[in-house]
């Protein structure tokens, strides 16, 4: 009989008609976003463009690009240039924003205090240096500007810790190691090339920990302690 099903496939008649309307909604259609983008205010957005900058640019350096930085913050390249006009601007707020917070006023009455053992205030320093500057994005930008943006190099060497800090430092070495000395006197190249080494010292460790790769063994404070031992038994060597 015309259009009727062939007995071979009377018994698997009603599973064709359920694949065949499975079929039709499988279909798929467009989907609207579960929730519409969020609406930030203008300093909000800012303030996500440049935290999001700051972990790019520490991993990727100074050469990344804003494409990519764009579409890490689900973003249009267009509009990161609103809030920076170039990529350089976006790098120098960065840092202006580093620079302002990463130093402590507190600093140098801690290192002045001569109620606190010499080395307990190094550590105390130190450990609070590690959590403000040498931290891992911080660091690495540091390392990266420094090689690619000489011309802010004065800016980038921290010119408050060379002004007040290192001979901070240096004079409280010296009352420890040479007491005779008048408080008045002036810091000699000789001391404040000791403290830089002792900086270095600090320097080195972040390299070691966010640079090289290769885990440290002992924990952070540990080696602040260490290293600071380790200075100040050179020092007063040569006393």
């Amino acid at each position: 009989m015309a259009g009727a099903t062939p007995g071979c496939l009377v018994k698997y008649q009603p599973k064709l008609v359920h694949v065949a309307r499975s079929a039709k909604k499988a279909v798929p259609k467009t989907r609207k976003p579960a929730t519409a983008p969020r609406r930030l205010k203008p300093a909000d957005r800012e303030r996500l463009i440049l935290d999001e900058a700051t972990r790019y640019f520490a991993e990727r350096g100074l050469n990344g690009g804003t494409e990519e930085l764009a579409q890490r913050l689900g973003v249009t390249q267009p509009l990161l240039f609103r809030y920076f006009p170039t990529k350089s601007a976006m790098i120098e707020r960065i840092f202006r924003d580093i620079e302002v917070n990463m130093f402590n006023p507190d600093w140098p009455r801690l290192i002045g205090d001569a109620t606190v053992p010499l080395d307990e205030r190094l550590f105390r320093f130190y450990r609070d240096y590690f959590s403000r500057v040498l931290t891992r994005e911080h660091f690495r930008l540091f390392l990266y500007s420094g090689l690619a943006w000489a011309e802010r190099r004065t800016t980038r060497d921290h010119s408050r810790m060379r002004g007040e800090m290192y001979p901070a430092i240096a004079r409280a070495i010296r009352a420890e190691i040479s007491p005779a000395t008048p408080a008045g006197a002036r810091i000699t190249k000789v001391e404040m090339e000791a403290v830089q080494s002792l900086h270095a010292m600090m320097y080195h460790l972040a390299v070691r920990r966010w640079v090289f790769g290769p885990p440290i063994q002992m924990k952070n404070d540990e080696m602040i302690r260490l290293k600071v031992a380790i200075f100040l038994g050179g020092v007063r060597s040569l006393a």
